[in-house]
């Protein structure tokens, strides 16, 4: 299929939100009103040609019509090659995220999908881990197959899995098939309801009959997943089923645990651990019960309580007489509180916290070889929840709101290695402990594809800071509405006294004076000899908005103060950078406000530039050919200069350089595993900042930061690139830095930049998924 270079034709009308490889699936709906309320609480500048949707990863325009479709088109110039862009290109999208969502209303919340060749036709194949160790799963066709190939696929996933449940979308024409093994086939559908896309699940029987209903009228057994029209009819049991209750997650709670043997399980039993423990349900007396997790569950410490939010069941024991006791807790997993005590189970004691091993007494290490891999959390964990709080703090003070994926990227943890447990008991920790007037910032997290609804953990979030844990849904919303206006009002009142900064009302109010702020000031220069390097013009309101500054703020005499300043020391023979900047709809020549920032510095008119217009294009020539210098002497390799502190206020952006390091190191592997560059605008955003809060010296810092030492022998940085594929000016500097010869030619600059390349696509290629239809 050919690119298009200029102007993209086609009509797009499905993108994802968050991030270019984002799973979360939007559908911009054809109708003018419809695309209104589609665009609430959005910008234009959230939707991506998704990766996941055989797209280019590029930002997608949503476009507003009312003669004809609306529609999403690629920002010029395009090279995208994505073959799927109809109302029904997402829904293997749709599916995945519906499946997750109802296997969590199931009880599963360690449910994990995984999109199998999602640019081809139809989407491929979904498929949804779940259960213990993830061992069951839901397979959704979507692709057309043949029949050999879905033989080999449902014994090969058959062998590695415990239950194997297959599902059929309309396009895959295997459903005929699995009528004819199983009696029935279990088909998949989704259909436009509004501004998304609704999943539907019908049952086909042998006489082509297929009856639909609602994917929430359903419900999962060992089965598979069953429809109402599979539940009315009659069933054949050959045994009783045995007693089990399911409990509600997030209403029982233990401690005092104590380890024992446990029976040998049957051949198609998973193997699980057996505890001992004092149990307390919501508003119940203590018991002393059996508990059972996952073999490869870590041991809850006794001197911890633990809250069960996972799927759970009670059994009655069948060998209470010598157990001791009478029931049977059976759970896929257990969270532990950050507090020993809890007002929800006032009776629960844990034991006291042994006391640590003197230094003395730790055994040195008797080998050489590296440490263990590190968890999800590549923070310890008190560093994790205070880089959460800020973010949230910086979020309220802007009224807005934040998805849980770029939250946990701004710690430099991937949004997949931390499961739903692990996301709730961090969101609790960050609102721990609870305080009369302080709101619970959690309640700014958003799911990726809704904005004006709690997430749907909020309510776990909620029970684990002690509310109650049967809300109603109505409840839940309310609390979730008064605690985010909460928010944004506590963050306004806290930022007024920033920009009241002078104890008095006289005019002696310098320290709020804009052109009096070094950093600020050192930012606009940064960003104009970038233009100037690029020999263009920027606006003035483009200029302030890239730091963060509504225009509305700063008044005439403000801005022509600043703009002063940046030029300051002012020489008559040099170059101005406020000559670069332009009014919004002027005409060319000089900004209406450029005489006034020329009689600030104290210019005169003289023989060489007798008038405004001739000063700002002598400062215009001056300040490009300074501009074409640097870039010259930049990038030639005869003298690299040591790397400058990066002067990056790190607190202010709501994180440390530590946890940047770390998203971009990991943004880095990711793109060496997908064998392709990057540039700095999927750096920035995988630490959860934008391009503008980084300058060269602190990329560079970055980037030294993650080579240092290099990985594999190879250089992360050479993946880096910059406008139209460029290399970094800075490569000669990390290069230097890690001991590698960097005096230079630009050319062999780039033939080492190349060659560093071509090396880090080889090691990492050795190390990514061997099993192509593994890989997500």
């Amino acid at each position: 299929m050919p690119s298009f270079e200029d102007e993209d034709t086609r009509k797009v009308q499905t993108a994802v939100v968050g991030q270019a490889h984002s799973d979360w699936p939007v559908f911009l709906p054809y109708d003018h009103d419809d695309f209104d309320r589609f665009m609430r609480g959005r910008t234009r500048d959230d939707f991506y040609c998704g990766v996941l949707l055989g797209g280019c990863g590029k930002k997608l325009t949503p476009k507003r019509y009312t003669e004809k479709k609306c529609h999403f088109a690629h920002r010029p110039p395009v090279h995208c090659r994505r073959t799927e862009t109809g109302e029904a290109s997402a829904d293997h999208l749709y599916v995945g995220q519906a499946l997750r969502r109802w296997l969590q209303r199931q009880g599963y919340q360690d449910a994990e999908v995984s999109y199998l060749d999602p640019g081809s036709p139809h989407g491929g194949a979904v498929e949804v881990r779940y259960g213990q160790g993830r061992t069951r799963l839901v397979r959704v066709q979507m692709a057309r197959m043949s029949l050999r190939e879905w033989q080999e696929t449902r014994d090969r996933l058959a062998q590695r899995h415990t239950h194997v449940h297959w599902a059929y979308g309309p396009y895959c024409g295997l459903s005929h098939s699995e009528v004819e093994v199983a009696g029935h086939a279990i088909r998949i559908s989704c259909r436009t309801e509004g501004e998304t896309r609704a999943m539907y699940v019908g049952t086909q029987y042998p006489d082509n009959s297929l009856a639909w209903s609602a994917l929430s009228e359903c419900r999962l057994s060992d089965e598979g997943i069953v429809t109402p029209r599979l539940e009315a009819e009659p069933t054949v049991t050959s045994t009783p089923a045995s007693v089990a209750f399911p409990l509600a997650p997030g209403t029982i709670a233990f401690t005092a645990t104590t380890e024992y043997p446990a029976p040998v399980p049957e051949s198609d039993t998973p193997a699980v651990r057996h505890y001992e423990a004092d149990a307390q349900p919501l508003g119940s007396a203590p018991v002393r019960v059996r508990i059972t997790l996952p073999h490869d569950h870590p041991a809850p410490p006794p001197h911890q309580l633990h809250v069960i939010y996972s799927s759970a069941h009670l059994l009655p024991l069948t060998d209470a007489a010598l157990s001791g006791t009478d029931w049977l807790i059976r759970a896929e997993g257990a969270s532990p509180l950050p507090q020993r005590t809890d007002p929800r189970w006032p009776d629960l004691r844990p034991k006291p916290v042994p006391p640590e091993r003197p230094a003395a007494a730790i055994p040195a290490p008797t080998t050489t070889e590296p440490a263990a891999t590190p968890g999800a959390l590549p923070l310890d964990e008190d560093e994790t929840i205070r880089l959460l709080r800020s973010k949230l703090a910086l979020v309220a003070r802007t009224r807005g709101t934040i998805d849980w994926e770029t939250l946990i990227n701004h710690a430099g943890a991937a949004p997949g290695s931390i499961s739903p447990d692990e996301r709730v008991r961090l969101l609790t920790a960050v609102d721990h402990p609870r305080a009369d007037g302080n709101p619970v910032l959690s309640a700014l997290v958003k799911s990726a594809d809704a904005s004006d609804a709690p997430a749907p953990y909020f309510a776990d979030v909620l029970a684990g800071l002690g509310w109650r844990s049967d809300l109603s849904e109505a409840k839940v919303a309310e609390i979730w509405d008064r605690e985010r206006r909460t928010a944004y009002a506590l963050a306004r009142s806290q930022s007024v006294p920033e920009h009241r900064q002078s104890p008095t009302a006289s005019a002696g109010q310098s320290a709020a004076r804009p052109w009096e702020d070094a950093q600020l000031v050192g930012r606009i220069r940064v960003r104009l000899n970038l233009v100037a390097n690029g020999r263009s013009l920027i606006k003035w309101t483009t200029l302030l908005k890239g730091q963060g500054i509504p225009p509305s703020t700063l008044s005439a005499k403000d801005q022509v103060r600043l703009l002063a300043t940046v030029d300051k020391p002012y020489f008559a023979s040099g170059g101005l950078l406020s000559a670069l900047v332009k009014a919004d709809g002027q005409a060319p020549g000089p900004a209406p406000f450029f005489g006034d920032v020329l009689a600030e510095l104290g210019w005169e008119p003289n023989a060489t530039t007798p008038t405004v217009q001739a000063a700002w294009q002598a400062a215009l020539d001056r300040v490009y050919a300074r501009g074409a210098r640097s870039a010259s002497t930049v990038q030639s390799g005869s003298a690299v200069p040591a790397a400058k502190k990066d002067h990056v206020r790190w607190g202010q952006l709501g994180t440390t350089k530590a946890a940047v390091v770390v998203a971009v190191r990991r943004a880095l592997v990711d793109a060496a595993q997908r064998q392709v560059c990057v540039g700095w605008h999927t750096l920035a955003a995988a630490a959860g900042l934008k391009p503008s809060d980084l300058s060269d010296s602190a990329r560079e810092a970055i980037l030294i930061a993650v080579d240092s030492p290099p990985a594999y022998g190879v250089l992360l940085s050479s993946l880096v690139v910059a406008y139209e594929h460029t290399p970094v000016p800075y490569f000669g500097a990390i290069l230097k830095h890690v001991g590698r010869p960097h005096v230079l030619r630009p050319i062999e600059l780039g033939q080492v930049r190349k060659t560093e390349q071509a090396r880090t696509f080889a090691a990492y290629s050795t190390t990514s998924t061997s099993d192509p239809e593994e890989r997500t």
